[in-house]
């Protein structure tokens, strides 16, 4: 019996620790879907997509998304039931992350490529910026980095760059 109320508590702690009591997992809706479209086309399986009301790793911060394994990990203070429903901050977010469900679908090691990016930006006591991207006219979209692939998407989202994904000739 004390070990029972013993083990319930730890498991409790453990719950509310991790934020495990409110934990939904959900797929695209069909304005996210709508929403990605307009940068990916048909190039995602938004049916395979996922987003968690969870962060992926236990330090990972408020209002830092993440998408290492083909599924989109949100802390539950920036969870959403539709990012199409949302600013526009949230929405080019919202794509960034989905390019790593793509490049993850694609069979690229998302969470290795990333772990190395993030080293490199620490260990360069932050000189380098894994987001930060020049766009050239006859660079394919697969030779940046997974992260300047990201910003790419989210600029074409926002109108800021013409759509290479879909048109790699522009």
């Amino acid at each position: 019996m004390i070990k029972d109320v013993f083990q319930n508590r730890i498991l409790l702690c453990c719950l509310d620790y991790f934020k495990i009591w409110s934990l939904h997992v959900r797929p695209l809706t069909n304005n996210e879907i709508t929403l990605a479209s307009t940068v990916f086309g048909n190039l995602i399986d938004y049916q395979q997509v996922r987003i968690w009301n969870t962060p992926f790793l236990p330090w990972q911060p408020i209002g830092m998304f993440m998408a290492p394994i083909g599924a989109i990990f949100v802390n539950p203070e920036n969870y959403s039931l539709d990012y199409a429903q949302e600013s526009q901050i949230y929405q080019a977010v919202f794509i960034h992350e989905l390019t790593h469900v793509l490049q993850f679908q694609q069979g690229n090691s998302v969470l290795v490529k990333g772990a190395i990016l993030q080293t490199a930006y620490y260990l360069s006591l932050k000189r380098y910026n894994p987001y930060a991207y020049t766009l050239k006219k006859h660079k394919a979209f697969t030779n940046y980095n997974i992260e300047q692939q990201g910003d790419i998407a989210r600029d074409i989202f926002l109108g800021k760059i013409p759509n290479i994904l879909l048109n790699p000739k522009k």
